[in-house]
């Protein structure tokens, strides 16, 4: 902290250029922050967009035999969980794993495990796989990806262990939760765990859970997601765990029932059923090319904020069914849109449907002269907007937008933020 006192001419010159050293440093080192700050965000966002594409195995040693065996799992591994297809490995012409492996590393493991053939298990093995180029290989062989826009699932499961019933939380350690946790990580599906406190009880029993009844179900899991939710019960008959699941989606649901003497396998199989099922839903197709490429224009109404505006875009870039984002107007009370899709107006719209962060909604007309004046620049986007709000996803090939023909009839939808 400077003090400012008194000073004679020839201190007070001194002072003034002390001064301006002094704030010169300052200002460098704000800046210095400020970058390694925003480095740091950029390091995170990466990171968080990277997990998608990572997974750790159990390996005996460090050889290279092993090592390009695990390679070869993880990268099966990666390409069901992005396909949202099980048995997409039966299906496809599998490449070289290590033209995938961006990096990889090992730590040991406190205490071993041994795997089925006697082998024990000494290391960890964590591989971090070029998801982008597996995806274009996909796409390039005619199969859906569902990219990493991912809503959460909600996950109900009532155990039955004797005479004991309950509905496993969030907060709760349990063997069973561990298993179902892992499986939904192979798979790449991010959960949600209920609190299942006195707000939850009151809108959802265990009966309600065990049946998957819709209507009270979705209400409930409303407080966590607005994606899928999962609802399971899994009972102990002496011999072997008897299972039933539901899957509850917009699109529609799905119920099945499974029994095994081991809850792992059981589990497994199950999340498994589960994702492919949301698979159909949300891996996408490519159009073949460009020329093929379809026009949308998307008014979403109650965007009265620019941190809404953001958010909706943000969403809008982030679909797997998206190529390219254009903002055409922000009014004060809603967005229009431009959308280049890179699949069809119906993958497109159920995608939309089953992440449920729009609905549907009818057309409104707002007079301009009723809008702050403030809220308007010359282009009729917000004074923080850019003038240039073209997204695209990331680890795309480029795409030059061209703006539509203006005699061409362009399908405009109505939606409605959900706040």
């Amino acid at each position: 902290m400077l003090r400012y006192c008194s000073f004679s001419s020839p201190s007070l010159n001194l002072y003034h250029k002390f001064h301006s050293l002094w704030y010169r440093l300052e200002t460098q080192v704000l800046l210095g922050a400020a970058c390694l700050l925003l480095f740091s965000n950029a390091l995170q966002a990466d990171n968080g967009n990277a997990a998608l594409y990572d997974v750790e195995l159990l390996v005996t040693d460090e050889s290279t035999l092993v090592r390009q065996q695990a390679f070869t799992e993880g990268m099966a591994e990666i390409f069901i969980r992005i396909s949202g297809d099980s048995i997409v490995m039966d299906k496809l012409k599998k490449p070289p794993s290590s033209r995938y492996v961006k990096q990889f590393s090992y730590e040991p493991i406190e205490s071993p495990e041994t795997n089925a053939q006697g082998e024990v298990l000494n290391h960890r093995l964590k591989v971090q796989y070029n998801g982008s180029l597996m995806e274009k290989y996909l796409l390039d062989n005619g199969f859906p990806v569902w990219g990493e826009h991912r809503s959460d699932v909600v996950v109900w499961l009532v155990v039955r262990d004797g005479n004991n019933e309950y509905v496993l939380k969030d907060t709760d350690v349990s063997l069973i939760k561990s298993v179902a946790n892992a499986a939904l990580t192979r798979r790449g599906i991010p959960e949600r765990w209920p609190l299942y406190d006195y707000k939850d009880r009151k809108k959802v029993s265990i009966a309600d859970l065990r049946g998957g009844f819709q209507d009270q179900v979705v209400d409930a899991s409303k407080r966590y997601s607005r994606g899928p939710a999962l609802t399971a019960s899994l009972s102990w008959n002496g011999s072997q765990w008897q299972s039933s699941w539901s899957l509850l989606m917009a699109s529609g649901n799905r119920h099945w029932s499974l029994e095994d003497a081991d809850y792992s396998r059981l589990i497994n199989k199950a999340i498994d059923q589960a994702a492919d099922a949301m698979g159909v839903v949300f891996a996408i197709k490519a159009a073949n090319d460009d020329k093929a490429l379809v026009t949308v224009q998307l008014d979403v109404q109650a965007v009265t904020s620019i941190e809404q505006y953001r958010h909706v875009e943000n969403y809008l870039s982030d679909l797997s069914a998206v190529q390219v984002t254009k903002t055409l107007k922000v009014d004060g009370n809603s967005a229009l849109f431009e959308l280049l899709l890179r699949s069809s107006e119906d993958d497109f719209l159920n995608l939309i449907k089953n992440d449920a962060e729009l609905i549907k909604a009818q057309a409104i007309k707002v007079k301009k002269d009723t809008l702050p004046e403030d809220t308007l620049a010359k282009d009729g986007l917000p004074t923080e907007a850019s003038n240039q709000l073209v997204t695209q996803n990331p680890a795309e090939k480029t795409v030059t937008y061209q703006p539509v023909d203006p005699s061409e009839q362009i399908p405009l939808y109505h939606y409605k933020l959900i706040n």
